[in-house]
């Protein structure tokens, strides 16, 4: 999401310390505010001060920019009440923030009470709070279908524990634990992530030790917070995602890939998962092989390509690697290759080429290495996007190896069409895959088609797609497009007309197999 005036966001806790900061970060990013908070002397100070801000980019507007809305976010009705006036001011919701936080005024062995103004209090405000906050907006943000993004405020003392104070830092790893797991609705377009600071110099900080902050290389800065908040709210990959924020490390997503692995079910563990490959122990090199060589220039294929053995010379290319090819994908552009298309010059300079190997994708193993090559071992599963896919074995740079998991056909379609369609959106996303939009997807149930639903999808998306036939309507149905438009039984130009639907458009002229002549995404 970029940070644009015109956006609007409600910041809990928004009257002091970082989520202070952060609201007049907004206002001068020109983003409308709603100030939540118990205090009202403060917080009316602040929506004043995000006023200010937002004058530069906004004028003769009918509603304040910014305003102060006193409320306990521990009442449920108190809280809903906020996000309705928000609601109601700004017609919408693009960011919430929840950084209402305290921390717990006794040690609770020591406490002699029920709580309720002390470590219970400090469980509803920090984590029951965020909770319910965090409902509100994910219903705000799908009544009103846009796409928006939710900060939840955590801690460090949520990653690892605070033995000052157990129950602040059991309330803030509930707070990451209950972040990470709303990654899921980033398929509605709603990004919810969670920042995990180190001590910065607040009210609530500065009651720390100064020897004990010391220990931590000193406060984190808060244009360093305020730098974490943007990253989570503007970088669209970022979902469910936990950013640690230190003076010692500096910004660094919890956990680490290493971290992850531990935990992870494996996809091989899954029911219906494939056994792990097993390369073959003693892989036979050949004195030769056959291969297809286009002979004739000739959009025939079939005319064009002929099938010789040629020797499998050996040592290896310093460099390069030899694939034994297990499968290799069958392309629609191998007409335009064997005609010559792929090369410039004169016919006679097309003809001097002749003969020349043919095929773009495959995959296999590798079944030779050459001097070099130490990052590639023999029996390693590869794919490869280079001429001369259509033979037994074939040698390749090994820059270009692309290691997989299973020499699989699975793999083939994923070289073409699944790139082909990611790019594709990235491109008509102007860079990266934004959700919350309307994506249609023509030739939807074709090969890249397919794969351009499922990573709309994916991404938070509205998916309309058109195709022709009820086996293959039906079949986009179970990847859930939400709109399939079947031009055998229905007329798109109407569909389109009562729909109302309005795209930017972007074509990508391809030649398909099936004879549909171009692959078009539209974004609303």
């Amino acid at each position: 999401m970029e940070l644009k005036p015109g956006l609007s966001a409600l910041v809990t806790g928004g009257a002091s310390g970082i989520g202070k900061a952060l609201s007049l970060a907004l206002g001068a990013k020109g983003i409308f505010v709603t100030v939540v908070d118990f205090s009202e002397e403060r917080g009316k100070e602040v929506a004043s001060l995000v006023q200010k801000e937002n004058a530069k980019f906004h004028t003769n507007l009918g509603f304040p920019s910014a305003m102060f809305v006193k409320c306990d976010v521990t009442d449920t009705g108190n809280i809903a009440a906020a996000f309705e006036k928000h609601l109601a001011t700004f017609g919408g919701l693009d960011i919430c923030i929840n950084s209402a936080g305290i921390s717990n005024p006794i040690p609770f062995n020591k406490d002699e009470t029920d709580g309720t103004r002390s470590w219970r209090l400090t469980i509803d405000v920090n984590l029951i709070a965020i909770i319910d906050c965090t409902r509100l907006a994910i219903k705000t943000m799908q009544a009103v279908q846009k796409p928006g993004v939710i900060i939840n405020m955590g801690s460090a003392s949520g990653l690892y524990p605070l033995y000052s104070d157990p129950i602040y830092s059991g309330s803030k790893g509930g707070v990451v634990q209950f972040t990470r797991s709303l990654v899921p609705y980033k398929r509605q377009g709603i990004r919810i992530n969670v920042l995990c600071p180190e001590f910065v110099e607040t009210d609530m900080g500065s009651k720390v030790g100064s020897k004990f902050v010391s220990l931590m290389d000193g406060f984190v800065p808060m244009e360093m917070v305020v730098k974490g908040a943007f990253e989570l709210i503007t970088d669209e990959s970022k979902a469910g995602s936990c950013l640690w924020i230190t003076i010692r490390r500096g910004m660094e997503y919890w956990p680490t890939p290493a971290e992850e692995a531990k935990y992870l079910v494996s996809q091989r563990k899954r029911a219906g998962a494939k056994a792990p490959f097993q390369a073959p122990l003693n892989l036979q090199l050949p004195q030769s092989f056959e291969k297809l060589v286009v002979h004739t220039l000739s959009h025939n294929f079939r005319n064009a390509t002929g099938t010789v053995r040629a020797p499998l010379r050996l040592p290896i290319i310093p460099h390069h690697v030899l694939v034994k090819v297990i499968y290799a994908g069958v392309n629609a552009s191998d007409v335009n290759y064997s005609s010559g298309r792929y090369f410039g010059g004169s016919n006679k300079d097309l003809e001097s080429r002749l003969p020349f190997d043919c095929g773009f994708e495959a995959v296999g193993i590798i079944a030779a290495v050459g001097e070099s090559v130490t990052n590639l071992k023999v029996g390693t599963p590869a794919a490869i996007m280079t001429f001369g896919s259509y033979a037994e074995f074939t040698m390749v740079p090994s820059k270009h190896i692309l290691p997989v998991e299973r020499p699989d056909p699975e793999v083939v379609a994923m070289l073409t069409s699944g790139l082909t369609a990611s790019i594709a959106l990235e491109k008509a996303g102007a860079g990266q895959l934004e959700s919350g939009k309307v994506v249609l997807v023509t030739a939807a149930a074709g090969g890249t088609g397919q794969f351009a639903v499922q990573l709309a999808k994916l991404a938070g998306n509205t998916v309309v797609a058109t195709c022709g036939g009820e086996e293959k309507a039906k079949h986009l149905k179970e990847f859930g497009v939400d709109r399939v438009i079947d031009y055998k039984a229905e007329d798109i130009k109407t569909v389109f007309n009562l729909s109302k639907i309005h795209c930017l458009i972007v074509n990508l002229n391809l030649a398909l197999i099936n004879n549909e002549s171009s692959f078009c995404i539209l974004l609303k």
